[in-house]
């Protein structure tokens, strides 16, 4: 069994520290501005403003980025087709899948809000919509993310929730796409 954990930016997250509670267990894919606070193994932004940032400072120096638009000598990687127009968060969930992961566990992918309000740890900071914004679409999300579980039917992908965390019907029919709650989740890591 090799395990990859997806850092989405949903405020879910927060309820586990990657530095204590993942470092070790698996290989860490996560998206945009965690890089701020913490270092993943593998780190993937797609809109084009905080992937140039990333790059011109250095980060893929320091861990594989994967983005739309590498700029030259960069050391980051072009996502490839049909993954490129993508989202980051499901960029992250096919990069883990192609990399050979068996299980492949995503949070902080609330995909929505409890207030219909921007839900973002991130939210109000360069790059981002306004905490006080409307909730991102999460349909593309759900969308790509059902697709991604079809192509992969040989990995199990376990979404964790949270209080924040919103229904999904996930459309599933080979049984490979799952949800855990965040307490089964930390009790889980804790075993690892």
């Amino acid at each position: 069994m090799t395990v990859a954990f997806v850092l989405g930016n949903g405020k879910s997250r927060l309820a586990v520290d990657p530095q204590q509670d993942l470092l070790g267990k698996g290989i860490i894919y996560a998206c945009n501005a965690i890089y701020r606070d913490f270092m993943p193994n593998v780190l993937i932004s797609t809109d084009k403003p905080i992937s140039e940032k990333i790059q011109l400072e250095g980060i893929p120096a320091r861990v594989k980025h994967w983005t739309r638009r590498p700029l030259p000598d960069s050391q980051s990687y072009k996502i490839e087709r049909p993954y490129y127009g993508m989202s980051s968060g499901p960029v992250a969930i096919s990069r883990a899948a192609i990399d050979g992961h068996s299980h492949i566990y995503f949070l902080g992918f609330d995909l929505g809000s409890n207030d219909g309000r921007l839900n973002n740890v991130y939210g109000s900071t360069e790059f981002y919509k306004a905490n006080t914004d409307k909730a991102t679409f999460a349909g593309n999300w759900i969308y790509q993310i059902n697709q991604i579980s079809r192509e992969f039917r040989q990995a199990q992908f376990v979404r964790i929730t949270g209080a924040e965390s919103q229904p999904v019907d996930w459309e599933n029919k080979f049984n490979n796409l799952t949800e855990m709650s965040m307490d089964d989740f930390k009790v889980m890591i804790n075993k690892l």
